[in-house]
């Protein structure tokens, strides 16, 4: 590791370290969620072959909290099948995010995701494509009482792997709950 790289990590560690140290509200969580994923997927013909842009979402996610305004998030989600006549294409992403938070009271808050993500998509009539892509969303969510809350956002997955007509974006609303131990 050179000089820069050390300082530059050291840096970062540093600074959430220093972030987390003030912070009241820090700790591991974990959560759910389910919803409706979108494909921008288009017909080859015209007119249209049967179209099945949407299907449901669902997932699992694992994060820290470093205080009240920053986390950081690791997840699978699978963001269901779409359809074009009879070829189906299946996502699913792995993804790994930084969560900016602002709260508006004690027990409500909004928040914006970046991140990036590994989808791997699974086609009925060819072999499937891996690609890494970004991810962004805006959320909110609302604390039950000290261990449990609950969520609702929407997520943009870009550069979904594709082929044909599949799009290779991903729309996604979820609503979903946390367990912060």
């Amino acid at each position: 590791m050179n000089k820069h790289t050390f300082t530059k990590t050291a840096t970062l560690a540093l600074a959430l370290v220093a972030g987390s140290a003030f912070a009241n509200e820090t700790g591991w969580y974990v959560g759910a969620d389910i919803g409706q994923a979108r494909n921008n997927l288009t017909s080859p013909t015209s007119p249209a072959v049967g179209l099945d842009k949407k299907d449901t979402a669902y997932g699992m996610h694992g994060g820290y909290q470093f205080n009240k305004y920053f986390a950081t998030e690791l997840g699978v989600t699978r963001l269901g099948t779409q359809k074009i006549g009879d070829n189906k294409a299946t996502t699913t992403a792995y993804s790994l995010d930084a969560i900016g938070r602002l709260p508006v009271s004690d027990k409500f808050s909004v928040y914006g995701r970046l991140g990036a993500a590994h989808m791997e998509r699974n086609y009925s009539a060819a072999s499937g494509n891996h690609a890494a892509g970004f991810k962004v969303g805006l959320g909110a969510d609302y604390a039950i009482d000290k261990n449990w809350s609950v969520r609702t956002e929407l997520t943009r997955y870009n550069n979904v792997p594709t082929t044909s007509t599949f799009g290779n974006t991903l729309d996604s609303w979820n609503v979903g709950v946390n367990y912060r131990f």
